[in-house]
C-alpha cells in the first residue's frame, strides 16, 4: 500500500539553470527540466551541486508568452497559495539567456502576470526563495587565495565534482594516494570527510622548494606552506587525519577495506613526472647523515600504465564494499575509445565523463563502485589488457608531438 501512495505521488517539475563554467561535465543546454518529489529535494540538491546556479518549481513553460500564461492558470491553485501568503516574501526577476532585456521590456513581462494572487510584501535583496546551488564556493576556495598550491593543484569546480562523484559525506574516510598539494581533499573536508593523502615527493608534502604563487615566484616556500595549513585557512582542521611520504602502491597499510572514497589525479608525465620506488631498497643519500631527507629510498621513472594499473589494484583491495574510486586519465582522442578503459573484476564503470584539453587530448574523469570483494587469484591488468597498456604509455609521445 505505502509503494501504491508513493508512486501515486505528484512529483514537482524543477528548471535547473547551469553555469557557463566547464561546460563538459554538465548536458549542452544550460537549462535542465527535472522532477522531483519535493522541495526539500531539491534543496538537497542545491546543497552540493557546484555548476547549478538556481532551481526554479515551474509554473507554466511554453514556445511563446500565451502558452506560458495559459499554463500558470491551469497550475493547481492549492500550489500557487503555499508561496501567496500574507507573511511571505517575494520579488519577481526575468532571466534571459542569449538575449539582452532593457527595463521596459523586463516590466512588460512582469505586468503579464499580475493575475498571479501575491499577498505577501516585496522584498528585492534576499526574498523567500529554495535555494541557490553552491557557486560561492568556488570564491572562497579559489587558488588565487589559497596559502599553499603548487603547479598541479586541481581547480576548485573541478574538485567539488570529484567529491560529488565520490558520494563524500560527513564521517566518511576518503585518500588521495597522489595527493600533491591537497586541493580534491580540501573539498571532501568542506562536506565533513575525514582524509588521508600519500605523494613520493618528500618537499612537495613538507613545503620545501619554490612557491608556486605568481607573487612569491621564484622564492622559497615557507614552513607554513602545507597541506595542514590549508585547512587550517579554512576551518576544516578537524578533518585532517594523515599524510605519507610513500608511493601509492607500497603504502604497507594493512590489507582490508579501509576507505569509503579514493579521489585523486595520477601524474600524467607531463607536467609532473610519474615516479615508484626502486624495488632493490636501495638508500638515496648518505645513511649516516643524520638529516631526514638524506634516508629517502630511491626513485625510479615509472609508466602511466604503472600508475593506473596499481591504483585499481590498489582500490579494489582497500574500498568498503560501494565505496567509489574517481580519477583522472588522460587519452589521445584519436585513438581513444571506451573499450581500452582499464577494468577490474571488483570495480564497476559508474561514469565516463571528459574535459577536452585540445583537439587531441583530453582527460576522462573516471568514476568506478566497488562491486565485490577482492580476491587473490584476480587477474593482473598487465596480463588482460595489453592495449589499454600500450595506449597510456603513448599519451606522453602523443601529446608532445600533437598536431594543432
Amino acid at each position: 500500500m505505502a509503494a501504491e501512495i508513493n508512486s501515486s505521488a505528484r512529483k514537482v517539475e524543477y528548471l535547473c539553470l547551469f553555469a557557463q563554467e566547464h561546460v563538459d561535465f554538465r548536458i549542452s543546454n544550460p537549462h535542465l527540466l527535472i522532477k522531483l518529489p519535493n522541495e526539500s529535494c531539491a534543496r538537497n540538491l542545491l546543497s552540493r551541486a557546484v555548476s547549478i546556479k538556481s532551481v526554479y518549481e515551474v509554473w507554466g513553460y511554453g514556445k511563446n508568452l500565451t502558452d506560458v500564461k495559459n499554463r500558470v492558470f491551469q497550475y493547481p491553485e492549492n500550489e500557487i497559495l503555499l508561496y501567496s501568503s500574507s507573511d511571505s516574501t517575494f520579488k519577481i526577476t526575468v532571466e534571459s539567456f542569449n538575449k539582452k532585456l532593457c527595463v521596459a521590456e523586463q516590466r512588460e513581462l512582469i505586468d503579464q502576470f499580475e493575475f498571479l494572487p501575491f499577498q505577501g510584501h516585496v522584498k528585492l535583496s534576499d526574498p523567500d526563495h529554495i535555494g541557490h546551488g553552491q557557486r560561492h564556493l568556488l570564491k572562497k576556495y579559489s587558488l588565487k587565495t589559497r596559502h599553499f598550491i603548487g603547479n598541479t593543484s586541481m581547480d576548485p569546480q573541478l574538485s567539488f565534482l570529484m567529491a560529488n562523484q565520490g558520494q563524500v559525506l560527513p564521517g566518511k574516510f576518503v585518500f588521495d594516494p597522489f595527493v600533491g598539494t591537497g586541493s580534491i581533499l580540501v573539498s571532501c573536508c568542506h562536506f565533513g570527510s575525514f582524509v588521508m593523502g600519500s605523494d613520493i615527493d618528500y618537499t612537495l608534502l613538507h613545503g620545501r622548494g619554490r612557491s608556486s604563487h605568481a607573487k612569491r615566484q621564484g622564492k622559497w616556500r615557507g614552513r607554513d606552506e602545507n597541506f595542514q595549513a590549508n585547512l587550517a585557512q579554512y576551518g576544516l582542521g578537524s578533518c585532517f587525519a594523515d599524510l605519507l611520504v610513500s608511493d601509492a602502491g607500497r603504502l604497507g597499510l594493512r590489507e582490508i577495506p579501509l576507505f569509503d572514497a579514493i579521489v585523486t589525479d595520477p601524474p600524467y608525465g607531463i607536467r609532473e613526472g610519474a615516479r615508484k620506488l626502486e624495488t632493490n631498497g636501495s638508500i638515496q643519500g648518505d645513511n649516516n647523515s643524520h638529516d631526514d631527507k638524506s634516508t629517502l629510498p630511491a626513485v625510479r621513472s615509472c609508466s602511466l600504465s604503472e600508475i593506473v594499473t596499481s591504483l585499481l589494484d590498489f582500490a579494489a583491495r582497500y574500498l568498503v564494499l560501494h565505496g567509489r574510486l574517481v580519477y583522472w586519465l588522460p587519452v589521445y582522442r584519436p585513438s581513444y575509445s571506451e573499450a581500452l578503459l582499464p577494468s577490474h573484476p571488483s570495480l564497476k564503470l559508474v561514469a565516463n565523463s571528459e574535459q577536452c584539453l585540445s583537439k587531441h587530448v583530453s582527460r576522462r574523469l573516471i568514476t568506478m563502485e566497488k562491486i565485490r570483494e577482492h580476491k587473490i587469484e584476480d587477474p593482473n591488468l598487465s596480463v588482460v589488457q595489453q592495449k589499454f597498456l600500450e595506449s597510456c604509455d603513448n599519451f606522453r609521445d602523443n601529446y608532445f608531438n600533437q598536431t594543432t
